[in-house]
């Protein structure tokens, strides 16, 4: 608040001293300066005064004071310009940080069934693009916003004020209803431009996003050689983007070259009655700098107002993220069972996307320390289930409990402390191995980490890297095999050492030989704890107490390997195809 009150006045200094003072000084400095005797006569006895005081009681004290009146001026003038310009812009850069800051913070916190609603590349674009243009929009017009209608009313006040004064003034008065005028072509262009910039940034984001799949991509690409069919693709997005941004460039382009003719029209109609009701050329110079400094405010609030509506649709579509309602809200009083118990209950549970169900009144009761075996086809429903228990996506029906308690009751926060989750397809950072693996527990100890590790089979290849656990595994973990992409999420799991685990087939992109080792691992993660694992290999079911069957979103059996054969033929038949 301080940047803006400080930014605020120093504006107002700026415009009382360029609307006012200019013409001002114009009209009363130049006079003295050629010994106009009339205008002389009319100095203020306080300055005369001082003029004797400082200088001399004489002309040339008299006209070296009115020359140095000119510095002066434009030293306050100045002065308020620079402190204008940067704590506005202080100011303005401030609230911007906030916002890409609460934008950010707000995508954190969205359930996933946001993600499934936006894509990333457009929501790459709204947090880059439309944070940067609405920067250049604070930055460049933050300052002006405040001086130039200050700037403009004290140019005016001095044109009104000499035309009650002075007869001869009041018919420079026509040349200013050509001012409201001007608002016209501003209300017009804005409007295109605003529609205009919405446009183009939906279009920026839809361009931010083919070009993020092109880079995330680079293996299906190639070897399906669609490099030239994503060439084209991007081509004629850069195409049709181009075109939308040239319309946005004509119409801010009409804006000053609009204003700078009826600008000229209104002082040649100044001039002429001007001339014809007996302005002197010093009286018309003070007029002409004070008509100039009216228009030109104009001109400039125009071209503000053409950079004001493309931040304006900046600002809607990171609003559209900020007033986003999360789906998935904590209770205004958490709780938290005491003490807490590893249990997971499902209580006629349903859940569907959209219209569509995925799973259908599912109840299970799993005690503490028991570990679960998933298995179903594909669309079954066993990512939906697991993803259920840390509060992922909120249930249709029914009620999921973790401790004997309602996830709802939880805070979300405390609820995922409980839980380590290892997917099939584990993301890494763009940061080191140590790093990575300390995810599960941040502020653990290096040696913490590398006993995760060593847990996890993933010790040996680390100490392989050139920088060891230092090593950085690249963007995306582009520079780590699939398998010890696994190995070093399992780490994560291992570091983390929570009573809840989720296994989503952590052994699917292991070599025969690793898969053995992390077997013997996971004998030893799943002890002691609340087990669930989604099983695509039925090998990872011989660590399992029981075995969920799940098709097409219902239960349709659970129980032990033999007994699902003897009984499930949904199970038979699923362990009939991956045994053949």
């Amino acid at each position: 608040m301080k940047p803006l009150l400080l930014g605020i006045g120093a504006g107002i200094l700026y415009g009382v001293f360029s609307g006012f003072g200019m013409p001002a000084m114009v009209n009363n400095v130049f006079p003295i300066i050629f010994q106009d005797e009339e205008k002389i006569r009319e100095i203020p006895e306080w300055f005369l005064s001082f003029v004797d005081l400082v200088f001399g009681n004489d002309i040339n004290s008299l006209m070296l004071a009115a020359c140095l009146l000119i510095p002066v001026v434009f030293f306050f003038r100045s002065l308020g310009g620079y402190f204008n310009s940067y704590f506005i812009n202080k100011a303005g850069l401030i609230a911007l940080e906030g916002i890409r800051d609460e934008v950010f913070g707000k995508l954190q916190s969205l359930p996933l069934s946001f993600y499934q609603r936006y894509k990333s590349g457009d929501l790459l674009s709204r947090v880059t693009n439309d944070t940067q243009l609405l920067r250049r929009c604070v930055v460049t017009g933050s300052a002006d916003f405040i001086t130039q209608p200050v700037t403009l009313i004290g140019a005016m006040w001095w044109l009104i004020s000499n035309a009650v004064k002075n007869e001869s003034f009041f018919v420079v008065l026509i040349a200013l209803v050509s001012v409201p005028l001007c608002v016209l072509p501003i209300k017009y262009v804005g409007r295109r431009l605003g529609k205009g910039s919405r446009k183009v940034q939906g279009m920026l984001g839809g361009l931010t996003e083919n070009l993020t799949e092109s880079l995330q991509a680079p293996l299906e690409i190639r070897t399906y050689n669609m490099q030239e069919v994503r060439r084209v693709d991007f081509r004629e997005r850069i195409k049709k983007l181009f075109r939308e941004m040239l319309k946005l460039v004509k119409y801010q382009g009409l804006i000053s070259p609009t204003i700078e003719v009826m600008a000229a029209t209104g002082f040649a109609v100044a001039l002429f009655f001007g001339a014809r009701h007996g302005l002197t050329l010093a009286e018309f110079m003070a007029v002409g700098i004070a008509l100039y400094i009216s228009y030109e405010p104009v001109k400039r609030i125009g071209k503000l107002m053409g950079l004001f509506h493309q931040g304006v649709a900046a600002v809607e579509r990171l609003e559209e993220i900020l007033e986003e309602v999360d789906a998935l809200p904590d209770p205004e009083s958490p709780k938290r069972p005491d003490p807490l118990r590893a249990t997971v209950s499902f209580r006629g549970v349903g859940f569907s996307y959209g219209d569509e169900p995925v799973l259908k009144d599912v109840s299970i009761d799993v005690a503490e320390g028991e570990t679960i075996g998933l298995v179903g086809s594909s669309g079954a429903g066993k990512s939906t289930f697991v993803n259920l228990i840390p509060r992922l996506y909120e249930v249709s029906g029914g009620v999921v409990e973790v401790g004997g308690q309602d996830v709802r009751e939880w805070s979300k926060h405390e609820l995922r402390e409980q839980i380590a989750y290892v997917p099939q397809q584990p993301a890494l950072f763009a940061v080191s191995v140590a790093e990575n693996i300390r995810v599960g527990r941040p502020g653990a100890s290096d040696e913490e980490v590398k006993k995760a590790a060593e847990l996890a089979y993933a010790h040996e290849f680390i100490e392989e890297f050139p920088q060891g656990y230092e090593t950085l595994v690249g963007e995306r973990g582009s520079r780590v095999s699939g398998g010890q992409r696994q190995r070093i999420a399992l780490a994560r799991a291992f570091l983390k050492q929570a009573p809840i685990l989720i296994l989503d087939e952590a052994a699917s992109a292991l070599d025969s030989e690793s898969e053995n080792r992390i077997q013997v691992a996971l004998e030893t993660l799943v002890k002691d704890r609340t087990t669930f694992i989604i099983a695509h290999r039925f090998s990872t079911l011989s660590l399992v107490d029981r075995i969920l069957v799940l098709d097409r979103g219902n239960l349709v059996g659970m129980g032990t390997h033999e007994s699902l054969l003897a009984d499930c033929d949904v199970y038979r038949n699923l362990y009939g195809r991956q045994v053949i």
